[in-house]
């Protein structure tokens, strides 16, 4: 295989992935994919007009969905993938591999470190990271036969953080339940039956983010010594009259922080701003369907 010892992070969409993501990709050893795993393998992203959208279509997602039978890289698909031949696994770190180049740009792989660009071969050595959310968790069976030398992260969140989140874009709390305990319960088995399955708490991070950073590098067998500065993307969140805005400069763009200028950066009170603007029918749906998981990741009922 093309990418040595990847990373991948297991995630809920809006479950704090960036934040970690970012805490990684400032080690000058670690870049991106072209994107999270299923939009590397699906057209969609802002990078996909013209040729490039039509390329993933027709020679990666086609072909790959036509050669096993299901849609193997499917955020909505909460099942087990299908076993993937060895000529296929080989194509899809093909892929991956490939990824790390076409997003040269500041958000993604053009800096190593504040005002350093990577060269083309540093950029080659670098350990890939990806974010597999939802049901592309179904798909770590895949990469650890692919990949002996990964590291795989799960990061879980208070759950009724999460479901404002997903009933605020318009989804449903009814169905956000039924993403949550799967996606949970296979955090859960994973975590139970391989050595390098980590399962990561968002509140820990938020809390104290250098304490978490330390352990996350540690079981990514990364030093934190080549780190001077953390990037982040400048993202709204949530304050406590329930409206959103920017801690810093523009959407996404991407600001470098000291390690004492972290702790100011990542707020602590998202989890209970956001649960209170749940709506009391919402959150009564979703702990009548997903209390139970909650309370297995030590989350109470409230």
């Amino acid at each position: 295989m093309l990418n040595e010892q990847p990373i991948f992070l297991n995630c809920f969409g809006g479950g704090g992935s960036t934040t970690l993501m970012s805490l990684l990709i400032s080690h000058p050893d670690v870049c991106l994919s072209s994107g999270e795993t299923h939009k590397v393998f699906k057209p969609g992203t802002r990078f996909d007009a013209g040729w490039l959208g039509i390329k993933k279509r027709f020679f990666y997602d086609y072909p790959i969905r036509l050669l096993t039978g299901q849609d193997i890289f499917s955020r909505r698909l909460l099942v087990e993938r299908k076993h993937v031949p060895l000529y296929l696994q080989r194509y899809i770190d093909q892929i991956l591999y490939q990824g790390r180049f076409l997003v040269r740009i500041e958000s993604h792989n053009l800096y190593k470190s504040e005002g350093v660009e990577y060269t083309y071969d540093e950029l080659a050595q670098c350990r890939l990271l990806t974010k597999s959310l939802d049901g592309t968790i179904f798909c770590v069976n895949m990469f650890r036969e692919m990949y002996p030398g990964a590291m795989f992260f799960g990061l879980v969140r208070n759950g009724l953080a999460l479901c404002e989140g997903r009933t605020r874009r318009g989804g449903s709390a009814e169905r956000f339940a039924y993403v949550f305990n799967a996606v949970v319960n296979k955090m859960l088995i994973l975590s139970t039956e391989m050595d390098n399955y980590h399962i990561l708490r968002y509140e820990d991070m938020v809390l104290n983010p250098l304490n978490f950073m330390q352990r996350v590098y540690t079981l990514a067998r990364l030093d934190r010594s080549k780190v001077a500065k953390v990037r982040m993307e400048s993202r709204p969140v949530m304050g406590a009259d329930g409206t959103r805005s920017l801690l810093r400069g523009s959407l996404k763009r991407l600001y470098w922080y000291t390690y004492d200028e972290l702790r100011g950066y990542i707020r602590t009170d998202v989890d209970d701003n956001q649960i209170r603007q749940l709506s009391p029918m919402n959150r009564k749906t979703f702990l009548s369907l997903a209390g139970g998981t909650m309370e297995r990741l030590g989350y109470p009922r409230e």
